[in-house]
């Protein structure tokens, strides 16, 4: 379903504002990251959205590299209409 709603994508660019604070206790870190998107279609029509991905990782004894590693936990976008 995820990957279908970039079936008519043929760009995305990103803008990151400035993070905030990093939060949580073991066993995860959380940090939340206000965005940008534009997406551009296929037909050329750019669709704009503004909300924020909220980034997670693991911080317990023996967790892997790969766990350790930021990864987009959650993320809540709203498009922008002109």
């Amino acid at each position: 379903q995820f990957a279908a709603g970039f079936a008519d994508t043929a760009s995305v660019e990103v803008q990151p504002g400035v993070p905030g604070d990093v939060e949580g206790a073991a066993p995860s870190r959380y940090v939340e990251i206000p965005v940008s998107v534009s997406a551009t279609r296929r037909d050329g029509s750019v669709r704009r959205y503004i909300g924020s991905y909220v980034l997670r990782r693991a911080v317990v004894d023996g967790a892997s590299a790969e766990q350790r590693a930021w990864r987009i936990g959650s993320a809540e976008l709203r498009e922008v209409r002109p």
